[in-house]
């Protein structure tokens, strides 16, 4: 093989950057056990799982060391050049595979072009859940020079790509982070040979945006080392929702490797799914431990405390993540906001929500939940504006926010405007009808999914609580409704939401109650059903 790397950063003294040199020919003299420990090493390079890779670096190393064969060296940078990549592919931001191959390679004696495959490397962004987001940012700068280099790099790589492990993986790298480049300029991407080796098969099916499931499936069948494999396919199982699938296969990543963080931070967005949150919780907690600055798991961690009711413990993440800066500050001062609501500190929390609306000024949550925060300070006009961007920011997405229409209505009638509330209690009515059939449908498809049993009952019954307090707002609004009709002297339309509100047992009464009066010739006014 013939081992190529470009050095952009490093002298051209130290490596020797020039005329491709010939590889080193296989010496003769080592004796046969020699010559077979580097066959072994041949053979995993071409197997290519993260371990192979890396036991094939310890073969060649060992060899070298003992000064037993010339052509060790030159393969020991082979694979250190593969296992810089795969680090890269996986986020294993605490290897340093391409530094120790820059260092093997500047021992050779010159010329020695080791050219192009740093140039290629460095443009290779690490996979985003297992680095800190600066650490991911670092790929910007070289993707820049991309633009107008890929067409030359592609050209060193090419023509020795089916011959040379080496050369067609990286060559298979390049074209999957030029992709939009190389169709802009009508160029194919390369594709390994029939029979090529695992390791070019499997870069051939990981290129991002483009993964092929049955390949890597393939790969398993063949070696049950492939354990990354397990992780590209736990990351397609979870973007089509089959979480106890994608559980199976990253559950198997990390058992092979353990430093695989990226499969950490995946196996809490599982959990998270699924509503498990002590085991979302411990997922992240172990990924931020591991990598430090890792925004999704902190953000991931965060949620997973909330719904567990761990107020003070997420704050004290998100006043990390307000120190880290930069990254889903909009998300920092939401979720510091909800906290802050939840231990009743509303001056604090306001303070948090407007400065999540000055990050994300169109988000319907944030503004419901300055509605809120708004009503525990008795600044009931502002609730009604918050309460009201809510629902317009919600609806100019195409969506609906049941919650926010029925406190825009709460809010009005807390201020006696009862014609403007009327409509809000009409709309928020079917709203609740429909999140009520939206949830038995959830029921449906988690009862179809491939959780266990009783995973599926834990689901099935916080969802039917759902369905309940839905029913029960549904109710409310009937109620509510009714009631400002009759305080605008509608007795006619009063009636039959009063008649809807009979039907649930927690406004029977209530609803009896205004039914009747609604028969007197002045009744006095009436109260609303407040949740």
């Amino acid at each position: 093989m013939r081992a190529i790397i470009r050095i952009f950063l490093v002298s051209v003294t130290l490596l020797g950057v020039g005329a491709c040199s010939p590889r080193p020919v296989l010496d003769p003299r080592p004796g046969k056990a020699i010559t077979a420990e580097l066959a072994r090493a041949d053979a995993l390079v071409a197997e290519g799982c993260y371990v192979c890779l890396q036991d094939a670096l310890a073969i060649y190393e060992r060899i070298a060391a003992a000064g037993a064969a010339p052509a060790a060296e030159p393969r020991a940078i082979d694979a250190a050049l593969l296992l810089a990549l795969r680090e890269r592919e996986l986020g294993l931001g605490g290897g340093r595979a391409l530094e120790h191959a820059i260092e093997l390679a500047g021992r050779q004696p010159p010329p020695y072009d080791i050219g192009v495959f740093l140039s290629v490397a460095e443009v290779q962004a690490w996979h985003a859940y297992g680095v800190p987001k600066e650490r991911f940012d670092e790929t910007m700068r070289p993707l820049r020079r991309m633009y107008e280099a890929w067409q030359g790099w592609r050209a060193e790589l090419l023509p020795g790509a089916a011959g040379d492990i080496p050369g067609g993986y990286y060559l298979l790298s390049l074209d999957c982070a030029a992709r939009p480049l190389m169709q802009d300029a009508g160029v194919e991407p390369w594709k390994p040979p029939v029979g090529a080796p695992p390791l070019l098969r499997f870069r051939a099916a990981v290129c991002p945006g483009a993964v092929d499931g049955p390949a890597l499936d393939a790969l398993l069948r063949g070696d049950s080392r492939w354990s990354e494999a397990h992780f590209f396919l736990g990351e397609m199982a979870l973007a089509r929702g089959t979480v106890r699938t994608a559980e199976k296969h990253l559950v198997e990543a990390l058992s092979a490797i353990p430093a695989l963080t990226a499969a950490r931070v995946e196996l809490g967005h599982v959990y998270l799914a699924s509503e498990e949150f002590q085991l979302a919780r411990d997922a992240y907690h172990q990924a931020n431990a591991a990598v430090p600055g890792q925004r999704e798991a902190m953000l991931g961690e965060v949620k997973s405390l909330s719904a567990l009711g761990r107020h003070e413990a997420a704050i004290i993440i998100l006043d990390e993540m307000e120190r880290f800066g930069t990254w889903y500050m909009g998300e920092v001062y939401y979720w510091r906001a909800w906290n802050r609501y939840h231990l009743k500190r509303y001056d604090t929390a306001n303070d948090d929500v407007l400065a999540s609306r000055s990050r994300m000024p169109m988000d319907g949550q944030v503004d419901k939940l300055a509605g809120f925060i708004a009503l525990a300070l008795n600044d009931v006009p502002r609730a009604e504006r918050e309460f009201l961007a809510a629902v317009m920011h919600t609806e100019g997405r195409g969506g609906s926010d049941c919650d926010a229409t029925y406190f825009l209505g709460s809010a009005r009638v807390m201020q006696r405007k009862w014609a403007e509330a009327v409509p809000d209690f009409e709309k928020a009515e079917p709203c609740y009808v429909r999140a009520q059939q939206a949830l038995r449908a959830r029921i449906k498809d988690i009862r179809g999914s491939d959780l266990p049993d009783d995973r599926q009952d834990v689901l099935v019954a916080a969802r039917e609580k759902d369905i309940a307090a839905a029913r029960l707002q549904e109710a409310r609004s009937c109620y509510n409704a009714a009631v400002a009709y009759a305080n605008l002297g509608d007795a006619a339309k009063a009636r039959p939401f009063g008649e809807r509100a009979l039907l649930h047992p927690d406004t029977r009464a209530l609803a009896e109650q205004l039914l009747a009066r609604l028969g007197r010739s002045s009744p006095p006014p009436f109260g609303l059903q407040s949740p």
